[in-house]
């Protein structure tokens, strides 16, 4: 059983699907919470959520607006932590954007936002965290099956999630001596709030369900398990590594192309 009792964890990308779900887990399991977005009513909900999970989460749960690409935002969300719970244990950087084009339809924009939000802002997040954690503790990043699988029309986006994985096996050896172990998580196709903004037909997601050997799209709460599970000392004698969770996905030969 996992417990997170006097631990603080801070995840960017919160708001939502799997860094909401990885925060509920958290808050189940005593822990301190701060959850990042940029929409202030969307973080308010989740704050209820979480709350409602466990009444006596009240003061165990922060919300804070900010852009992981605006790093001076994220540096105050930093300070903000430290201020309220008196330092930080974990960092889940969860926050990223997709942008699936053709090739010749990408722009110089495209590339840049995605570079700043999914590599950049990640980055330095993580620089600013790791002086906070003075007595170790555990960072994670989310990645993607597209890291590990060709998809055409996410180069770009599979190229930011991809590097998080050298990332991940890279500062595993540097951060080792502080006692902080980091890790990736590889999620496939999650049903997140995300896959109804996005409008992806019916039609498109059975597709997609049928490529997966499991037959069908993962939960927001499973990779949210499999998230803090990593992110407690129940895993502390793994670093460097990252979990693919997709239900078999990027293991198959039956993939078709389908939208990611």
């Amino acid at each position: 059983m996992i417990d997170f009792t006097n631990k603080t964890t801070l995840i960017t990308g919160g708001s939502s699907g799997m860094g909401l779900e990885t925060a509920r887990r958290i808050v189940q399991a005593g822990g301190n919470v701060v959850i990042t977005g940029r929409t202030l009513s969307t973080l308010e909900e989740a704050r209820s959520s979480l709350i409602q999970t466990d009444d006596r989460a009240v003061d165990r749960v922060m919300i804070s607006q900010s852009d992981t690409s605006d790093l001076d935002s994220m540096a105050k969300t930093l300070e903000d932590t430290k201020e309220r719970f008196g330092g930080l244990d974990n960092l889940f950087a969860n926050a990223g954007i997709g942008i699936f084009k053709p090739l010749s339809n990408l722009t110089v924009e495209d590339f840049d936002k995605l570079i700043s939000i999914n590599l950049k802002g990640l980055f330095f997040t993580i620089q600013k965290a790791v002086p906070m954690m003075n007595d170790g503790g555990a960072i994670l990043m989310t990645s993607s099956w597209t890291a590990h699988r060709g998809v055409a029309g996410a180069h770009l986006y599979s190229a930011t999630k991809a590097a998080l994985l050298s990332l991940t096996r890279t500062l595993a050896l540097e951060l080792a001596p502080l006692h902080i172990r980091i890790n990736s998580i590889s999620p496939g196709y999650i049903n997140t709030p995300i896959v109804e903004k996005i409008g992806m037909s019916k039609e498109a997601f059975d597709a997609a369900a049928a490529q997966v050997p499991l037959d069908r799209w993962g939960e927001s709460d499973e990779v949210g398990t499999a998230a803090a599970f990593l992110l407690s000392e129940a895993a502390r004698y793994i670093s460097g590594q990252d979990l693919i969770v997709d239900g078999g996905l990027v293991g198959t030969h039956n993939y078709q192309g389908a939208e990611v």
